[in-house]
């Protein structure tokens, strides 16, 4: 008997005579062939980067979260893969969207979908799928790259990886645009479940518009720039020369990355919002599919090894 993260694969030999000469074998037996796939232990995972810091560990982890990795298709290979990375329920049947879900406030780790005007998406593209937003909230979803794909110029495999892109109710989508997250001041327009979108509170260190998902999932769209950071290590440091919202908040570099403003902030919700179990299992269904990991929510330590405090 063997085990395969969730999946224990057993052979039964229900032959009349008994077993002879040690047994028989199976020959070419392979389990997600392409990448070692299944649950592993997050310290064998990384065993290449034990006693480094700063940015040698960064450079580390790249080489690590590089390596047989799958590029998936943007159809259908993104939609397929969010019936096991956002399974709200664990059924595969509801879409677990950051930008529509409503946190019970007495539990808001365990969704429930039951909370004033919050509304769920079908999975599948016989539910509520689409490519085009119908100009209103509650009308379908579509695929958020939550590190705006103009900010990397449309390439690939940035453009395919679900680490960042993530499924989001299609009217939030397009009101966040490609603006940079931040925390808002003046809020221009708030969605159903109190994301905002407006000028960016005073003190920030930027003054332009933002969009400020709400506190829940900060720590996971933080923990997904550090991905991208370290992921992309090898070209981000040329990206800020491909939109002017890009240049706002990358410095051109591909160590630190981001410019002060933006990684103070990254690293506050990162603090303020720990690693949830949502993050944990969206990580392990996306190595079944991608074939790597985002070390920030394995290590949240990481962050401070790398960056500081």
């Amino acid at each position: 008997m063997s085990s395969y993260g969730n999946v224990v694969v057993a052979f039964l030999y229900d032959g009349e005579e008994g077993v002879e000469d040690g047994g028989f074998s199976i020959d070419d037996f392979k389990f997600n062939e392409g990448h070692s796939g299944g649950e592993v232990d997050p310290t064998e995972y990384y065993n290449a980067v034990d006693g480094l810091t700063g940015y040698t560990l960064k450079t580390g982890l790249y080489q690590i979260i590089s390596s047989n990795t799958t590029v998936l298709e943007y159809t259908p290979g993104v939609w397929e893969a969010y019936a096991t990375t956002d399974d709200k329920y664990g059924q595969g049947q509801i879409i677990w969207d950051m930008y529509s879900d409503i946190p019970d406030p007495n539990n808001p780790s365990v969704p429930d979908a039951a909370q004033p005007n919050e509304y769920e998406y079908d999975y599948g593209q016989g539910g509520d799928q689409c490519t085009n937003t119908p100009g209103y909230e509650e009308g379908c979803y579509n695929r958020e790259h939550s590190f705006p794909k103009s900010w990397f110029d449309d390439g690939y495999p940035m453009y395919t990886d679900i680490h960042h892109v993530v499924p989001s109710d299609s009217y939030v989508n397009t009101r966040r645009s490609n603006y940079p997250y931040g925390e808002v001041g003046n809020a221009t327009w708030t969605s159903t479940n109190g994301s905002k979108l407006g000028s960016a509170v005073s003190g920030l260190g930027y003054s332009g518009t933002v969009f400020e998902p709400i506190d829940e999932y900060k720590g996971d769209f933080a923990r997904i720039y550090f991905y991208m950071a370290t992921r992309y290590e090898n070209v981000i440091d040329g990206w800020d020369r491909n939109s002017s919202s890009a240049d706002d908040v990358l410095n051109g570099t591909s160590n630190q990355v981001y410019e002060t403003w933006y990684l103070n902030l990254m690293k506050k919700w990162h603090t303020n919002d720990p690693v949830s179990q949502k993050e944990i299992e969206r990580n392990e269904a996306i190595f079944l599919i991608q074939g790597n990991r985002n070390p920030f929510i394995d290590h949240p330590e990481y962050v401070t090894e790398i960056w500081g405090n």
